[in-house]
């Protein structure tokens, strides 16, 4: 039967999602990180395109980091803006006291060759990576830099993301906020075992000893760090008590893009690193063919399962079982309706990507115009 084939489909789809639900709630919880007793000096790198509205504020929020600002440099990279991004970083970066330095890009690089870029400029052993329109909790850097120094086999870490709170966003900050949720903690699940690769490019640190450079060739640069440090044998960290806030769009279609952009990228990320599988260790074994998955067989199965349980309907193939297994399948979406939606638009988002893959979008948009094109 067509209803029972849908069905099938859909549970088969489901099954990385549960796993991942079964370690989150009963598997081994993440322990804070330890307390440093000397921050060491860091490496600050911002690329950004077209990111004047949020550059002051920016600025503000790296100034009231708990991060001394005698432990640091930024380094702020212009790709080629033509709002003035390059002038107010370096006005603004004055401004607040932090020792800083403005490269601007004579033509546009996107974020990996930008960040490889000042890299080279980096006066320390310790690089962090992060955005224009993200803002710190005051303490997550140093909460980031503290559970990257607490074991030498931590060779990367990231943080904990989620929407900046804004009721002129409030339905794209719903859902990104639902989605962001389980995101968060299926990686700190992961880390807490023994790696994950799926990082948010908001806030990364990484060990200069062990990157000369970020790799440039497919999938993002986060996802990209992670899997070199599982490659040469060290961890790669989701550090859920550093918590960054990204800026969500207001409108749909532009958060939409935004999404498709980033879902396309981890692929590339997660088909180009398909050698890590050989790697005896936890990740490799458990965590990797659960994204692979994810990201490649769960969308299709999805959306196959969906229609063909839709064709059923419509041509009234099912009995008093499948009656009942349809309203049970009605009701699960009413009780947890957040999580069951989080889930079906991911899917779309995944789908999508896999659509894209092989187009070049490797250089970025201005987030923080969230109504332009």
């Amino acid at each position: 039967m067509l209803f029972f084939a849908g069905l099938i489909l859909l549970i088969a789809a489901s099954l990385p999602y549960i796993f991942y639900l079964s370690g989150i709630y009963f598997g081994k919880k993440q322990n804070p990180p330890p307390s440093v007793e000397t921050l060491p000096q860091i490496s600050i790198i911002i690329s950004a395109y077209n990111e004047s509205a949020v550059i002051e504020k920016r600025v503000e929020n790296i100034k009231k980091s708990t991060y001394p600002t005698t432990s640091y440099e930024l380094i702020f990279v212009d790709d080629c803006s033509d709002d003035d991004t390059g002038n107010l970083a370096e006005k603004y970066l004055s401004l607040a006291g932090i020792s800083h330095a403005v490269i601007r890009n004579k033509s546009r690089l996107g974020t990996n060759r930008s960040y490889n870029r000042a890299l080279g400029e980096a006066a320390f052993d310790i690089i962090v990576t992060t955005d224009a329109d993200v803002f710190f909790a005051n303490n997550a850097l140093e909460k980031l830099i503290s559970r990257l120094v607490s074991d030498d086999r931590i060779a990367a870490v990231c943080a904990d993301m989620y929407p900046v709170p804004d009721s002129k966003t409030l339905n794209t900050t719903i859902i990104e906020g639902n989605y962001r949720n389980f995101y968060g903690r299926m990686c700190g699940w992961e880390s807490e075992i023994d790696s994950t690769y799926n990082f948010n490019g908001g806030l990364v640190a990484f060990k200069k000893d062990i990157f000369d450079c970020i790799l440039e060739g497919k999938g993002a640069d986060d996802a990209n760090t992670a899997f070199e440090s599982i490659r040469r044998g060290y961890r790669a960290f989701y550090e859920l008590e550093s918590l960054v806030y990204e800026v969500i769009p207001e409108s749909v279609g532009v958060q939409r893009r935004q999404k498709i952009r980033r879902a396309t990228r981890l692929i590339e990320a997660t088909l180009a690193n398909l050698d890590v599988l050989r790697i005896k260790r936890p990740f490799s074994r458990r965590f990797y063919p659960m994204r692979i998955m994810m990201y490649l067989v769960t969308p299709l199965l999805f959306f196959a399962g969906a229609i063909i349980l839709l064709l059923s309907l419509v041509l009234l193939e099912f009995g008093i079982i499948s009656l009942v297994i349809l309203f049970l399948i009605a009701l699960f979406p009413l009780l947890c309706r957040r999580f069951v939606l989080s889930f079906i638009i991911n899917q779309f988002y995944l789908l999508s990507g896999l659509l894209r893959l092989g187009r070049d979008v490797s250089v970025w948009d201005s987030k923080s115009k969230k109504t332009g094109n």
